[in-house]
């Protein structure tokens, strides 16, 4: 299954979040947010360490630029009262049960206000509502308590465990555990 474009630029999900298209965020933002937030983000992100600079940030953004102009993925920036504060993604468009996983990562001081719960819910009512997805999938370390949380307050049924299948910034391999939410089980 592909997607047809054109994917939507802006996805306004409330009156306090917009997902804008990832690659129109300006870099110097996003090397400026990941680096305040690099301890926060590197426990469980490979990519946030100390030499995560503007050129990768920018090389980032040309690849997902031509991966969302194929309609392969699709990315955005996460501007929460119009401060940009994270990103969510999703991907696998082409898969032939109609999957695709969400992906995303939040800036330490805009958790807890629901604003990843808020953008993963818009995804998902894309992905079965506009491409027709049958499954949703998320990922997330054990230990991700705060990233666990978001699929399990959604519905999903964690559907087993990865072992080794990520890495941190310190170079440590995680485990991840998967998370599905089928169309047929989501309230909408």
């Amino acid at each position: 299954m592909s997607i047809e474009p054109p994917l939507p630029t802006e996805i306004q999900v409330d009156d306090e979040i917009s997902l804008r298209r990832m690659f129109d965020t300006p870099a110097e933002e996003v090397h400026a947010l990941v680096h305040r937030n690099m301890e926060h983000l590197g426990r469980f992100l490979g990519w946030a360490t100390p030499d995560y600079g503007l050129e990768g940030v920018r090389e980032f953004q040309r690849n997902k630029r031509a991966k969302w102009s194929k309609s392969e993925e699709q990315g955005y920036s996460i501007y929460f009262k119009d401060e940009y504060v994270g990103a969510i993604g999703m991907r696998g468009f082409d898969s032939p049960v109609q999957a695709a996983s969400i992906g995303y990562w939040l800036s330490e001081h805009a958790q807890g206000s629901g604003v990843m719960t808020r953008s993963v819910a818009a995804l998902i009512k894309l992905g079965f509502e506009a491409y027709d997805l049958n499954q949703v999938i998320i990922k997330a370390a054990p230990e991700n308590i705060r990233s666990r949380a978001i699929p399990e307050r959604l519905g999903f049924t964690a559907t087993g465990a990865e072992r080794q299948m990520a890495k941190n910034a310190k170079g440590e391999y995680l485990d991840l555990v998967t998370y599905s939410l089928l169309k047929s089980e989501w309230a909408g």
